[in-house]
């Protein structure tokens, strides 16, 4: 199997400047089950992971959690919250034991003002942050359930694939449920889909790892031959 790999903030970066923005933050070991930050919180600190998982999610008006963002190994966590103090707008979770560097946000503010390289690759992290909640969001307003299930597929592999001789198979368990919150569906519809998918022989599922056996399928539907976002990932 090959791992698919993306590009990270640190790639922006040389190895001393890497080195150096580690260095001003303080590195902790965060257990599952945990969260870094709550929906309303003023920001205080900006999180690095160093290793580890972290689910970004939103509570609506009547209780509903919706999933919008998994993040992962060279990831950072509250970027958003530069240069502004306006509330959080969603929670962190973190689903997997972690180890995190946090940052004080004043102290990365002062860094960015002194340093372009660092300044520059956050303001790029953030455009490509921003403009993939656009896509994402586009894909659940206007494509329906089926097309959202099928762009969170694709999201899904782009972030967590690895190829494989099926397919690609995406690295992390998923229940019908989990999926259906990152959609805003019901579990049950979910489960109609996938089971389509599956007898279509689109994809396989093997204790709750699903492999996209044919991934052309899923972006013709969502004609992603004329999406100009580079960086498709969740």
């Amino acid at each position: 199997m090959v791992k698919i790999t993306k590009e990270t903030f640190f790639d922006e970066l040389s190895e001393e400047e890497k080195q150096y923005l580690l260095s001003q933050g303080t590195e902790i070991s965060v257990q599952k089950g945990n969260s870094l930050f709550f929906e309303g919180d003023r920001p205080k600190h900006i999180y690095f992971i160093k290793s580890g998982r972290v689910r970004l999610s939103k509570t609506t008006v009547d209780g509903k959690v919706l999933f919008f963002q998994l993040k992962q190994d060279n990831d950072f966590v509250g970027e958003l919250s530069l240069y502004n103090n306006l509330k959080l707008t969603s929670n962190a979770d973190v689903i997997k034991d972690s180890i995190l560097v946090r940052f004080e946000r004043e102290v990365l503010e002062d860094i960015c003002r002194v340093n372009g390289a660092i300044a520059l690759a956050f303001m790029k992290r953030i455009s490509i942050h921003s403009n993939s909640l656009l896509a994402q969001f586009r894909d659940l307003i206007f494509c329906g359930k089926k097309g959202a299930l099928y762009s969170i597929l694709i999201r899904l592999s782009n972030a967590h694939g690895t190829a494989c001789e099926h397919g690609i198979l995406i690295n992390k368990k998923l229940t019908s449920q989990e999926l259906a919150n990152y959609i805003g569906a019901t579990r049950e519809s979910i489960s109609r889909i996938l089971k389509n998918l599956t007898k279509e022989d689109v994809i396989s599922i093997n204790s709750k790892y699903i492999t996209i056996k044919n991934i052309e399928y899923l972006q013709e539907h969502l004609r992603c031959e004329s999406c100009p976002y580079v960086e498709c990932t969740i």
